[in-house]
């Protein structure tokens, strides 16, 4: 669940971006601890949540692999993504 949880993470900020993730030009791991976000999507009990920002965007990413990008001047969703 990692792997593809830190994929929809990188999506759904280059879609708020309006950009190809690849074209996404940001380093997740400048902004998040990879391994925290790794032993926390491992766990398949108990409920959590991770709160972080990059420049633009606070990101918050639940033990449900739901993830919502929004945008730090409007603190409103702008995507949400529930597998």
């Amino acid at each position: 669940m990692a792997e593809h949880l830190i994929s929809t993470i990188v999506e759904q900020i280059a879609d708020a971006e309006g950009v190809d993730a690849a074209e996404l030009g940001l380093s997740l791991g400048d902004y998040v601890d990879l391994d925290a976000l790794e032993t926390l999507a491992a766990h398949d009990s108990g409920s959590w949540a991770l709160v972080f920002e990059t420049p633009t965007y606070e990101v918050t990413v639940r033990h449900d692999g739901s993830v919502s990008v929004s945008d730090i001047d409007e603190r409103n969703p702008l995507l949400e993504q529930t597998d």
